[in-house]
């Protein structure tokens, strides 16, 4: 039958009390009664089948074996120390930083002008930015689970949900498109286009509203640069409503009668852990409520 295992919590307060002047500078330092010390010593030695101390009131010091065993100890928990306060150094390094992938247009036109309430209630959140496709394709839908799974992002806000079990999706809006102008064209006459074909925005209007785009006169702009592109009075783009209440762009002509909701949902989407991050939790929480605020205004 194997020998018990002296307890971490005895070898602890032998190491103390070795280097201690007696029993009682010992229960001192540990903040315990002077009896518990030398219970603890006592189990000590008939766990190791040795005595660790001379049994003399009138000196305190150690028997051999317990000269050979405390210096040991000593250094033994010297080290576990410096260890646990490395890892208290990474846990903390990880639970304040945080890094985020998101559309361009999404931190530009509406998060950016958020970030210092978000700031406000997590001071001790630090945030770094990195920008994926709105709409992505298979292709970035694939790239987007990757940077997930080997944690170079831990959040990814993007359109569309993802097929991949590993990734767990919080559904944050319905987003609902419309078109938009810098002035609408006196004769009502919208034929002059600034968007991105290739994306979905612009494929689902162009099957809802065929009459209007059939004759379109379009340049090609990147989704996230159309807006920018509105110089022309007489064109117009689409853009993601939520984004009409930056102040750049409250000052645009909104065709009313020109607006749908697309097919899915914008999510946040993180790695699937048993347990979350401090951070990524504080942060999609706020997310949510934010943008849960502005579509109920």
């Amino acid at each position: 039958m194997a020998a018990k295992q002296p307890s971490l919590n005895a070898l602890r307060v032998f190491a103390i009390a070795a280097h201690a002047q007696s029993f009682k500078h010992a229960a001192q330092q540990l903040g315990v009664s002077q009896s518990a010390i030398t219970r603890q010593v006592q189990a000590l030695e008939q766990q190791l089948g040795t005595r660790l101390f001379q049994r003399d009131n009138r000196v305190h010091a150690l028997t051999p074996a317990g000269q050979a065993l405390a210096p040991e100890l000593l250094r033994l928990f010297r080290d576990l120390e410096h260890t646990i306060d490395r890892v208290r150094d990474i846990g903390d390094s990880e639970l304040t930083t945080l890094r985020l992938a998101l559309p361009d247009s999404l931190l530009r036109w509406w998060l950016a002008r958020k970030l210092p309430d978000f700031s406000a209630l997590y001071p001790h959140i630090r945030l770094q930015f990195s920008t994926v496709a709105m709409y992505p394709n298979s292709h970035e839908k694939a790239n987007v689970c990757s940077q997930l799974q080997h944690e170079v992002s831990d959040i990814v806000v993007h359109y569309g949900s993802l097929k991949d079990k590993n990734i767990r999706q919080q559904r944050l809006y319905q987003p609902t498109i419309c078109a938009v102008a810098k002035q609408a064209p006196s004769n009502g006459d919208w034929q002059r286009w600034v968007v991105d074909t290739q994306q979905l925005p612009w494929q689902h209007f162009s099957k809802r509203f065929a009459t209007v785009t059939r004759q379109a006169q379009v340049q090609q702009a990147p989704d996230h640069s159309a807006l920018d592109l509105l110089t022309d009075h007489g064109a117009a783009a689409l853009t993601d409503s939520l984004l009409l209440s930056h102040p750049q762009l409250s000052g645009l002509t909104r065709h009313q009668e020109w607006s749908l909701q697309l097919p899915e949902a914008v999510f946040i989407s993180y790695k699937e852990r048993s347990r979350q991050p401090v951070a990524l939790v504080a942060f999609s929480k706020w997310l949510e409520s934010r943008i849960n605020v502005q579509s109920v205004a």
